[in-house]
This record gives C-alpha cells, sequence and structure tokens, in this order.
C-alpha cells in the first residue's frame, strides 16, 4: 500500500531536476567562493588598517602629512582590494542567476501566502500555492495528506528575520517577514534539502 505521506518525485523531468541540481551546486559554489573571498580580504583590510595606523602615529609625531602618506603609501592595498572585491562580484554573478532560475517554479502567490501564515496563522493559501508549486515541478496526483505533511516540513523551517531599524520605529515590530528574494531562496534551500534527503538530486559538497 503507497505512503499516503509520500510525494512521488519520478514524475519531475530530468530537464527540471537539471535546475534543481543547478540551484544545489549554485549554493555550494557561492559558500566556497565567500569562503575564499574572506580569506583574501581579510589580510588585505588587516594591512590597509596597519597603514592607518602608523600614518596617525606619524601624524602624532609632527610629520608633514605629505611625507607620511608617501611613506606609508596605501595606494597598492587599496588596488589590491578594489580588484579583489571586483572578482568576488563577477564570479557571485552567474551563480545568483543560476539560483533566480529556479524562482520560476514558485508561483507569485506563495510568497503572499507566506506572509499571510507568519501575520496571521493562516494556512490555507499555503497550502493551495504549494500544490501549484509541485504541479509546475511536473508532479500531479498528490494526495491532501502528502501536501500537507510536505508543507508542514516546509513551513516549519520559513521563520521571520530581525526587523530593519525602518520598520523597527514605524511599525513597532521587532521582527519582520523575509523579503521576496529572501523567501524564495530560503524556500529553494528548504526544498532542495528534501529533495537530497529523498535522493532525488545528489550533489557534492
Amino acid at each position: 500500500m503507497a505512503n499516503k505521506k509520500k510525494i512521488n518525485y519520478d514524475n519531475i523531468n530530468e530537464t527540471t531536476k537539471s535546475y534543481l541540481k543547478d540551484f544545489a551546486n549554485a549554493r555550494i559554489a557561492i559558500a566556497k567562493e565567500d569562503k575564499r573571498h574572506k580569506e583574501v580580504i581579510k589580510p588585505l583590510n588587516h594591512r590597509l588598517e596597519e597603514i592607518y595606523k602608523n600614518r596617525e602615529n606619524d601624524f602624532q609625531q609632527g610629520m608633514d602629512r605629505d611625507e607620511v602618506v608617501r611613506k606609508h603609501s596605501s595606494l597598492e592595498t587599496e588596488s589590491a582590494i578594489r580588484a579583489e572585491n571586483l572578482k568576488h562580484k563577477e564570479l557571485i554573478k552567474p551563480l545568483n542567476a543560476a539560483l533566480k532560475v529556479t524562482y520560476e517554479f514558485i508561483p507569485q502567490e506563495l510568497y503572499g501566502a507566506y506572509v499571510q501564515k507568519i501575520e496571521s496563522g493562516k494556512r490555507g493559501d499555503f497550502l493551495t500555492y504549494m500544490e501549484k508549486f509541485l504541479e509546475n515541478l511536473g508532479i500531479t496526483e498528490v494526495t491532501q495528506s502528502a501536501l500537507r505533511h510536505l508543507s508542514e516540513m516546509i513551513c516549519d523551517r520559513l521563520g521571520v528575520s530581525v526587523s530593519n531599524s525602518k520598520k523597527l520605529l514605524d511599525e513597532g515590530k521587532f521582527s519582520s517577514t523575509l523579503n521576496s528574494n529572501q523567501f524564495s531562496k530560503l524556500y529553494m534551500s528548504v526544498f532542495c534539502d528534501i529533495l537530497i534527503q529523498n535522493e532525488v538530486i545528489t550533489v557534492e559538497f
């Protein structure tokens, strides 16, 4: 007897699976690039801080400003920082594009349903558009039991963030819902975790 709470992921075609796998691989690649970038930029920033500190010490000793700037030149370090930041930005750009391709599977109404779920505690619309999301992936004929189970799994991992200063002062709220892009990234990340757990896609970390 089939498990009524189990989603049949076999209906996801290979093209769609490749997009989902690209999302997962892009997340991993971004994490690795972020790590590389931090390892490069941290000593450069430290070097720049030391240059400014040495300048300040010489200023305190009464040395001429132009002489101090020549003695403790920051041009090379600042150039290296700009080059590294530009390299990081260019490497990240196509990876972010790979993430956003999968956002097309998410019905636009699902974000509004998430906000409603957080602010009003109503999950009805979230279930409706979760089903539409699965249909966009090619998964049809899902039992209500399986849909509710998957929805609960995803809902438990979708939360809120700390509100920014404007929202705190304007609305008196210390927490706020994610914006649309944050929601899409988190939603697809949670879904990829579920796909990996069910061996629908595999990735190497």
